[in-house]
């Protein structure tokens, strides 16, 4: 006897509730990076606001994911959301001890500053793609 069970899952309901929105508040956050590096006040209260409507987010789906001994791959893309939500704040603060000083360190903050915009959202991406395995 042969029993074939064929179970399939919905993932267009992870895709447009988690995943969507979680890249989209990240995406908020890393927009700092475009705000001049001298306004310290901007870069600081969007991206924590964006840390923290990524947290209160989390607490939104909270009962769709299942709870699990062990980390899924939409754990491990949130995990990485929060790890990349912070490094705009990371930044901003570290740059501001750049803020009043020579025209020639805030030309390179800025230079790093792209640095950062580029291969962040590089890193982000391939790491994203090598959790849900889709390479």
């Amino acid at each position: 006897i042969d029993l074939v069970i064929e179970v399939k899952r919905n993932s267009a309901h992870y895709i447009f509730k988690i995943i969507i929105p979680v890249f989209l508040i990240l995406c908020v956050a890393w927009s700092v990076l475009w705000i001049p590096t001298y306004k310290l006040d901007a870069r600081l209260t969007t991206s924590i606001v964006a840390l923290l409507a990524l947290i209160a987010y989390n607490f939104v789906f909270e009962d769709d994911i299942p709870k699990l001994d062990y980390l899924t791959d939409l754990d491990k893309f949130i995990l990485l959301s929060y790890v990349f939500c912070c490094v705009p704040t990371f930044m901003s603060i570290g740059f501001s001890r750049f803020i009043a000083r020579t025209k020639k360190l805030q030309k390179r903050v800025t230079i790093v500053n792209s640095y950062i915009r580029k291969w962040g959202a590089i890193l982000y991406l391939s790491l994203t793609l090598v959790i849900f395995e889709l390479y």
